[in-house]
């Protein structure tokens, strides 16, 4: 048995449709922080994450505790039980200008020092993520498909902020969903713990989506 954490969020719901596995999140069942769990898992898919960016400024301390101490639950829990993690992380580790950037580099950090206590894990940094449930995202660049998406069918021109010529790199989700699951079995053969990127190779700038969902 697998287990989901965060699986009614955007990736996370996703991930859970695809397979068969239990799954907590805040939003219904349970805290990751505080979760009595009884259960030996083969592999903890951790979604679970307080993931907009403004709140990790607003409130670091509450966004440190959901992010860096829920997956050193989690971590702890799969040494003790033997299970393997397959860790949601971002792209934005890369340019850590933002409290929930540097919490994802602080758990990759416990990852790979959990690797010699025998806990076997990877970490899939994601760029920026868009389709199916992507109202429960809450932050990134992934959020303007879904928003020229709203203002198209609602005939309201397109929100652009300056030239709109920043580029990034957008993954659909159902390929994040393949990539969790590949990682999943990379991890019976992995000899060390590994971060891996996860989106196109292609970046895109603003105004080409704006111009792939219908505008001018």
């Amino acid at each position: 048995m697998n287990l989901i954490t965060g699986h009614k969020g955007f990736i996370g719901s996703n991930l859970f449709q695809a397979i068969d596995a239990e799954g907590i999140d805040l939003k219904s069942n349970g805290d990751i922080r505080t979760h009595n769990f009884t259960k030996n898992y083969d592999v903890i898919f951790h979604t679970a994450a307080q993931a907009s960016i403004p709140k990790s400024f607003e409130d670091p301390i509450e966004s440190h505790s959901h992010n860096v101490s829920g997956t050193l639950r989690i971590l702890e829990y799969a040494r003790k039980t033997g299970a393997k993690v397959v860790f949601s992380s971002s792209s934005s580790i890369y340019d850590p200008v933002s409290p929930y950037a540097v919490q994802k580099k602080i758990c990759e950090e416990y990852m790979e020092f959990y690797w010699t206590l025998g806990v076997k894990s990877i970490a899939l940094r994601y760029f920026n993520v868009f389709g199916e449930g992507q109202e429960r995202a809450n932050g990134g660049y992934s959020l303007v498909v879904p928003i020229f998406q709203k203002q198209y069918k609602a005939w309201q021109p397109f929100t652009i902020y300056g030239t709109g010529e920043q580029r990034r790199d957008f993954v659909y989700v159902g390929d994040v969903v393949k990539a969790n699951l590949k990682a999943a079995e990379y991890l019976e053969t992995a000899e060390k713990f590994e971060a891996i990127d996860i989106g196109t190779g292609i970046n895109h700038s603003i105004n080409e989506i704006a111009k792939m969902v219908g505008g001018e």
